[in-house]
């Protein structure tokens, strides 16, 4: 298709989630910004994960780490977006997956080594010259 190219900035939100994600950035890498009621982070480079799957690409951030307690992280199930370039983006719903793993000095805990939760995220997928 002539004329079209692969998103590489979603802006999506939902309730207090607010999350930004840019794949390509003036600094060369990719960007992150996550926000809800009780953190506002950003990460860039390599503190972003991404995996392609059959899912679509999984985009990993870890937002929390407490010695002796738990890791957080969050991840976007984000599909391939074709939009034309420079329009005012595409519509989009995903799911974001936070994941906490307890952790604990005395090694696994009895029970699930990750708890999830999940929510459909809303926003728009565009083309954006980095």
């Amino acid at each position: 298709m002539e004329g079209f190219t692969q998103a590489n900035l979603f802006e999506l939100s939902r309730g207090a989630i607010h999350v930004t994600y840019s794949t390509t950035s003036f600094i060369g890498g990719p960007i992150l910004s996550y926000r809800d009621n009780q953190l506002s982070r950003s990460f860039r480079g390599e503190e972003i994960s991404v995996q392609a799957t059959d899912l679509g690409q999984l985009v990993t951030v870890t937002l929390e780490t407490i010695p002796d307690l738990r890791t957080v992280k969050f991840t976007l199930i984000l599909p391939v977006v074709t939009v034309m370039p420079q329009s005012v983006g595409t519509r989009v719903k995903v799911p974001g997956i936070t994941t906490t793993a307890p952790t604990s000095i005395a090694g696994p805990l009895p029970g699930p080594q990750q708890l999830y939760s999940s929510i459909n995220l809303r926003g728009t997928a565009q083309f954006i010259v980095p």
